[in-house]
């Protein structure tokens, strides 16, 4: 009882560890290809597709056996869709730019387009990464050859070992034509991903 209002309180229950507890129902495949389109539905993002695969290493070099990425992106044009843009000449309806994957093994695929470059950013992917014991880490992809990295303020507060791990790896091109880059994710220890604590796309 309290002395001031004389209701009952109950002590907060103690927080839980993110998981990866979540139920399959969670997966969505419209979110681990964000170039798909349904049957009977007229209608392609635009923009060079692509496909970003790669593995998650937690502290001790083993995959990640159970992890939760997703991924934040603008369109080929370099805009982001959020409600600040609706209605926006550059917004492409058919590319809603937020992806979603459950790995069990801490192997990834995503496939996606290559984002434009928006402002003064380099074309660029956020990634989110939830995991047993973790709450939340976040870091960003970027893309080889691309002009805009020399002057990205994300890239440019890094030294050149930590810029040379945000930067994914060519690695070919499917044959309906997707450019595929490779970017692995090390959640901590040695060769660890630069991660952000306050990123904004």
């Amino acid at each position: 009882m309290t002395q001031e209002t004389g209701q009952k309180t109950l002590l907060p229950t103690n927080e839980d560890t993110t998981g990866p507890y979540f139920p399959i129902y969670f997966r969505d495949e419209s979110l681990e290809d964000l170039t798909r389109v349904d049957a009977g539905v007229v209608g392609q993002a635009k923009g060079t597709p692509i496909i970003l695969r790669g593995r998650v290493f937690d502290r001790h070099g083993n995959l990640a056996n159970g992890v939760l990425l997703e991924f934040w992106q603008a369109n080929a044009k370099g805009l982001y869709r959020t409600p600040e843009t609706e209605g926006h000449t550059d917004i492409d309806p058919w590319f809603n730019g937020y992806g979603r994957l459950r790995s069990a093994s801490g192997a990834y695929s995503f496939r996606s387009i290559m984002p434009g470059t928006s402002d003064n950013r380099a074309p660029n992917i956020t990634v989110t990464i939830f995991s047993d014991g973790i709450n939340r880490i976040v870091t960003q992809v970027f893309f080889p050859d691309q002009s805009a990295n020399d002057a990205d303020p994300v890239l440019n507060v890094l030294t050149e070992s930590e810029r040379h791990r945000l930067i994914a790896k060519h690695d070919g091109r499917t044959a309906d034509g997707a450019e595929v880059y490779l970017f692995d994710i090390i959640m901590a220890g040695d060769g660890e991903t630069p991660f952000f604590d306050d990123l904004q796309s």
